[in-house]
């Protein structure tokens, strides 16, 4: 372990004249100096004497804070050598001082260094010689095992020169022992601050040297990769995470501009990074990337950048990259699928309300738009006695002829179960819409085989104009029904224009919410329950309340009939206090551990006092807020973001439960999630109907959505199960909870208690 790059001996060379510094330490030069440089070299490889006596005699004197002196040959020439042992400031043991670090300084003794020593004692021609060349008319000394002694001139010889000589001599020998304890008392000194030091930057390198280990061990075992550049944006190191995720080797890219790699269509990626290097030092910023792997393939990634600094400067870039194609790739299906139907592929009704509301833009202005609400005759029977398959087969091909019937710049939707609705642009004129109603009728009375078996259904359409009926969506769809209706009276196959007569069914509707408000007089309101079982041991956890209308003439009424009359009305509010007091007061006679789950309508949300509502219920039925759980969807926060939020929180703050209904079927379902205090998410029942057809994009959206809700700590409810075969795939999955007509159909109070009654005792089975 060296000391990387740290000369901090310079000084000892200019200074105090130290040709070599050295320090051992575990029988090997740690630190080595050579006339004020950094070396790689060992000690031995300068000093030609033998080292390990010299460092156990500096051990054993450091005991007593002592230090040793030698001559050696350093480099070929004799030179005195100090050695110190390393040791801290307060008493060590024998084992901590035999295993010190020692200091070794060396002085050569060079020429310029005798002669300035002869001149200060009176001495000419002081110099080293070999052994070899003695000269008895010269004095010496002998510089121990060296092979050399230190010698200087003698002018007259005999005892008259000894006499003269001899008090010289004797100050030359007191003047080199002068020398020699300074040189110790320095070395000692030296070698203490030097000690200190070396401790100092051998702990920070074994620091550093964990920390880089750490780095390597995440930096090629973390999903993303790192990446480095100069200032000019070349790349300069790539962790080898970047091969496995990209196919490339790391040296192939090295050198190349970053943006050659990586490209960003919405921000350009070279300034973005240029704007990093006059930013905040410590800011963190993250651009979102696409490029293509070594198989050509398209892949997203979120890179994480920041400036490189140094003396104030920007030297160059330092970030990470997270491959985000599956997320990418999941979101955009979850997209797809909310603005289509996945069954068909068809445009749903979301994507119809913004396709109405951009071509309705303009009024009047507008282009002429024409409008087809087409129901499939016989469609019913089929999908009854012949199951499911059958049915989605039949939509299927519906879906694709109808498709191949429109031209650009037309909108094929699904409405739902066999309603479709074609919008046609620029399209005004009857005869036209006339041959193109019965060209359509004709292509969906071609028989559609579905197992070697030729199926026959018809179409019932209904048509609207904003020639006619005005350019607001809502009125033309509402008025297109009501054709639609006609039609179907009239015997099927068949098309009807809307026409004010067909006002009546205006009035049977104005009717009907007139019967609505006697209803709620009268308490002919009743609700049957939907049970929602674990999936892991098929155990009810959760009960939905399903509000149902027995209307005297009418006979038992579905929400679907009356809800959006009462939507449009304050009937609403009365009848949502109405379903959430009556569901809160029959589920307090259920097991403690089962919660009664209540939907709420936007309408309500909007209008009423919900918080209030529901603390007030809570009270008055004496129910644990704990087991109540409401249901919300998406249309409660696109109506007022900010109150809705804070109506949510204030649910939140009394106990209660929320549960997103119909996740992935709206604008923004992942942004809700993370803005709204949601506990749990119900998985649209769309979504788990394409799991029959074994699809690959439906099940990897379900997975989604269930993978979602984990790490977000939700609950994820699948509705609308039919099949055991979905049931499969959703405990396959790991799906929390499901719910639907194969597990359980909706039931009245009483044949809902002997439900709970019975799956007390045992696990429920499929009905």
């Amino acid at each position: 372990m060296g000391l990387r790059g740290k000369n901090i001996g310079e000084s000892l060379y200019s200074a105090s004249g130290y040709e070599g510094v050295f320090v051992v330490e575990n029988d090997r030069t740690t630190y080595a100096l050579f006339k004020g440089q950094p070396s790689q070299a060992g000690a031995n490889t300068y000093i030609d004497t033998p080292l390990q006596p010299i460092i156990e005699q500096a051990r054993a004197a450091a005991v007593s804070r002592e230090q040793i002196t030698h001559f050696v040959l350093f480099n070929g020439w004799p030179a005195a050598l100090s050695a110190a042992a390393v040791r801290p400031d307060r008493e060590v043991t024998d084992s901590e001082v035999s295993q010190a670090p020692v200091m070794l300084f060396i002085d050569q003794l060079t020429e310029s260094k005798l002669a300035q020593l002869g001149n200060g004692a009176g001495l000419t021609g002081m110099h080293v010689e070999k052994e070899d060349m003695q000269d008895h008319s010269h004095l010496r000394i002998d510089l121990g095992d060296t092979g050399y002694h230190l010698t200087w001139n003698s002018p007259l010889p005999g005892r008259q020169m000894l006499r003269a000589v001899l008090p010289a001599l004797l100050c030359a020998l007191l003047i080199l022992g002068l020398v020699m304890l300074y040189l110790f008392r320095h070395a000692l000194r030296s070698s203490r601050a030097i000690g200190l030091t070396l401790v100092h930057l051998q702990q920070s390198n074994q620091a550093l040297e964990a920390s880089e280990q750490r780095f390597r061990a995440v930096a090629e075992s973390a999903s993303d990769w790192i990446w480095e550049t100069d200032r000019h944006q070349r790349l300069t190191y790539l962790s080898q995470r970047f091969a496995n995720v990209t196919g490339y080797p790391v040296d192939g890219w090295l050198g190349h501009p970053l943006n050659q790699l990586l490209a960003c269509d919405t921000t350009p990626l070279s300034p973005w990074l240029d704007a990093l290097a006059t930013a905040d030092p410590q800011q963190l910023a993250n651009l979102r990337c696409t490029y293509r792997d070594q198989n050509g393939q398209n892949r997203y990634c979120r890179i994480s950048a920041r400036a490189i600094w140094r003396d104030g400067k920007a030297i160059g870039f330092r970030g990470t990259a997270s491959d985000i194609t599956d997320e990418v790739d999941a979101h955009a299906r979850i997209q797809h699928l909310s603005l289509h139907d996945p069954l068909t592929g068809l445009a749903n009704r979301n994507k119809l309300a913004r396709h109405l509301e951009q071509a309705l833009l303009r009024g009047s202005d507008s282009p002429p738009l024409t409008l087809l609400l087409l129901d499939l005759d016989n469609f019913k029977p089929i999908n009854d006695s012949l199951g499911h398959a059958a049915g989605d087969a039949v939509l299927q091909e519906v879906a694709t002829r109808l498709r191949d019937t429109t031209r650009d710049g037309d909108l094929v939707a699904r409405l739902g179960g066999d309603e479709f609705i074609l919008v046609l642009s620029g399209m005004d004129n009857s005869s036209e819409i006339d041959r193109f109603c019965a060209r359509l009728i004709g292509l969906l009375q071609q028989p559609i085989v579905f197992e070697s078996q030729p199926l026959h259904i018809g179409a019932s359409i209904g048509v609207a104009q904003t020639r006619n009926q005005g350019f607001d969506a809502g009125e033309l769809i509402r008025c297109a029904d009501i054709a639609l209706y006609q039609a179907k009276a009239d015997g099927k196959n068949t098309w009807r224009y809307f026409v004010a007569e067909m006002n009546q069914q205006i009035q049977y509707r104005r009717q009907l919410e007139n019967d609505l408000r006697r209803a709620l007089r009268n308490e002919e309101f009743e609700l049957h329950y939907q049970p929602r079982y674990r999936l892991d041991d098929l155990r009810i956890v959760a009960v939905e309340a399903l509000v149902r209308w027995r209307h005297p003439q009418e006979g038992l009424l579905g929400p679907d009939t009356f809800i959006p009359l009462a939507e449009q009305s304050d009937i609403i509010v009365a009848l949502g206090r109405w379903v959430l007091r009556e569901a809160c007061r029959t589920a307090h006679d259920w097991p403690a551990d089962v919660l009664v789950s209540v939907n709420l309508s936007p309408a309500q949300f909007l209008r009423s006092d919900v918080v209030a509502d529901v603390r007030e219920i809570l009270l008055d039925t004496a129910f644990p807020a704990q087991r109540l759980e409401l249901e919300i969807t998406e249309n409660v926060m696109l109506n007022d973001i900010e109150g809705a939020l804070g109506t949510m929180l204030s649910l939140k703050e009394l106990g209660v439960r929320l549960n997103m209904d119909d996740f992935g079927t709206g604008y923004s379902s992942l942004g809700y999630l993370r803005t709204y205090p949601f506990d749990s998410i119900k998985i649209d029942k769309r979504f788990i109907s394409g799991l029959n057809n074994n699809g690959g994009s439906d099940r990897a959206v379900v997975q989604a959505i269930i993978n979602l809700g984990e790490a977000m700590g939700l609950t994820v409810t699948a509705e609308g199960v039919e099949s055991e075969h979905q049931l499969k795939a959703l405990e396959n999955d790991r799906c929390h909870e499901v719910q639907g007509y194969y597990l359980s159909m909706p039931l009245d109070s009483a044949g809902l208690a002997a439900l709970l009654h019975q799956t007390s005792q045992s696990t429920a089975q499929p009905l």
